[in-house]
């Protein structure tokens, strides 16, 4: 018998079946900082610059740091750092592996930050997402989108409640999968370069979703949406095998250590959540079938219409 719990978090995108809103969507606020920041800085001194706007970059990763004087002055009260705040703050250990963009879209255009060291990944995610707290991250967590950042550029461009929207995105193989693990024939950075691509098109398809359904979900269905978008866009197919492994799942549907599997479930009790794993990787067997068969949609967006009015609980059809 499914629990009320599972039966809600099986339930699909609520809106899959009504009319889109029309495209393109506006741009999110704060999008003319970010054009204005492109077009006058150089690549080597973007980092610089971004402290200026995020000045949470000036302060160490440290338990209790959003609490600390130096972060009520600087992020919250938005006040500029003193010499010596300046003087021990953090650098990148790979600076000219920073490379920041603003991705046009549709659904709005998205600023990108890329980093190809993981430690500087782990510092921009923890000062941005998580107040400079040092939050544990799965070994298989490579990219995130983040919303509600206080920024103090956009802040006195926009307003006081103005708050900037970005994806942070770290150079390496998909979920940790290898290139030998990936079908076809992939050098290791032939497989990273790939993977910036999927994760990418990934996080802007959380994007839409939240854009065009009004639903951005922690679920295993917004996940296999995800993915089979930013295969297809990527590679070409969406492969099964492959999202299971990215996923961080075994055979059997059990998490593997580091994985993000386990971040989709959360909510979720173990005979739930070992049915909601199994249920998502028999829908991934089931796009790959239509992908081979041809009907998945050739088109991006009705590509996306068709994956969103999938359910984890119902055969894919058509």
């Amino acid at each position: 018998m499914v629990s009320d719990n599972l039966q809600e978090y099986l339930r699909g995108f609520a809106r899959a079946g009504e009319p889109w809103p029309e495209l393109p969507r506006p741009d999110p606020v704060g999008t003319s900082w970010w054009r204005e920041f492109l077009g006058r800085t150089a690549p080597g001194e973007r980092f610089a610059e971004l402290r200026e706007g995020f000045p949470q970059l000036w302060l160490p990763t440290a338990e209790g740091q959003r609490q600390s004087p130096d972060y009520q002055r600087l992020v919250l009260r938005g006040e500029a750092p003193t010499e010596e705040v300046r003087a021990r703050a953090p650098v990148l250990r790979d600076p000219e592996g920073l490379a920041i963009s603003l991705e046009e879209n549709p659904c709005g255009a998205m600023p990108v930050l890329r980093v190809r060291d993981r430690e500087d990944f782990l510092f921009l995610l923890h000062a941005l997402a998580h107040h400079g707290e040092p939050v544990p991250v799965g070994e298989g967590v490579h990219a995130q989108a983040l919303g509600g950042v206080i920024h103090w550029g956009i802040v006195r461009a926009e307003g006081p409640r103005a708050r900037a929207r970005l994806i942070l995105l770290h150079h390496s193989p998909y979920g940790s999968v290898p290139a030998s693990e990936v079908p076809g024939e992939w050098s290791e950075e032939g497989w990273s370069e790939a993977s910036d691509a999927l994760r990418l098109e990934h996080e802007l398809t959380h994007q839409a979703t939240k854009a065009l359904l009004g639903e951005m979900r922690i679920n295993l269905l917004d996940e296999l949406v995800a993915d089979t978008m930013g295969m297809i866009h990527a590679l070409g197919f969406f492969d099964a095998e492959l999202f299971r492994k990215c996923l961080g799942a075994r055979p059997d549907g059990t998490a593997i250590p580091g994985a993000r599997l386990p971040t989709y479930t959360a909510g979720l009790g173990e005979e739930d959540a070992a049915n909601a794993v199994r249920l998502c990787l028999e829908r991934a067997a089931e796009i790959e079938a239509a992908g081979r068969a041809g009907r998945i949609p050739a088109d991006r967006w009705e590509r996306l219409r068709w994956l969103v009015g999938l359910r984890l609980d119902l055969p894919v059809e058509g």
